[in-house]
């Protein structure tokens, strides 16, 4: 009898962030596949939650993931960060652009179209985009586009705040986020 005991003194169960599904595990477990959905579990995020996440964030800043949208907070001079809910990696490293460009971008970073840049792909996702160039595709930021003389974006603007500067064009469709709330 007492060793049952122990035994199921050294397990919890704990539900699964995504699915909800329950989950008996060990105390000392870092991280398991769920059982019901099969993504990972941050298992000690669960069993040792932080009393206060600002007393741990001195020289860090904040950013959503891409994939899941829940916070992580990151060291303010990383250049790329693994969600530790998800374990989707996140750029966060700025891209200037002078040339034609057929790959997927997707970084927290600043990308700069420089004038002759051109870029061609369906989705662009930034921290902040400062355009020189022309883009044909849908270009989404967390932040600003700026869009200078001679500049171009043709198709779906996604942004918090959108500058179109003299001689700049924009054609296409713009879909203004939130803004940030004031932490005052």
């Amino acid at each position: 009898m007492k060793a049952r005991t122990k035994e199921s003194s050294e397990t919890k169960e704990i539900s699964c962030p995504y699915c909800q599904g329950k989950n008996t595990i060990s105390i000392h477990c870092l991280s398991l596949p769920c059982r019901h959905c099969h993504r990972y579990i941050d298992a000690e995020a669960i069993l040792s939650p932080v009393e206060d996440a600002k007393e741990y964030t001195v020289g860090k800043r904040m950013l959503l993931c891409f994939k899941c949208g829940r916070e992580i907070y990151i060291d303010k001079n990383a250049q790329a960060v693994t969600c530790k809910y998800c374990y989707h990696g996140n750029d966060l490293s700025d891209y200037k652009i002078k040339s034609l460009l057929g790959k997927k971008i997707e970084t927290h970073g600043t990308l700069y179209l420089k004038k002759r840049g051109s870029i061609e792909i369906s989705n662009i996702l930034v921290g902040k985009a400062i355009i020189k160039g022309k883009i044909r595709g849908n270009l989404k930021a967390l932040d600003t586009v700026e869009i200078y003389k001679r500049g171009e974006i043709y198709g779906k603007i996604t942004c918090r705040k959108l500058i179109v500067y003299k001689g700049g064009v924009f054609d296409g469709t713009v879909e203004m986020l939130n803004a940030m709330p004031n932490n005052s």
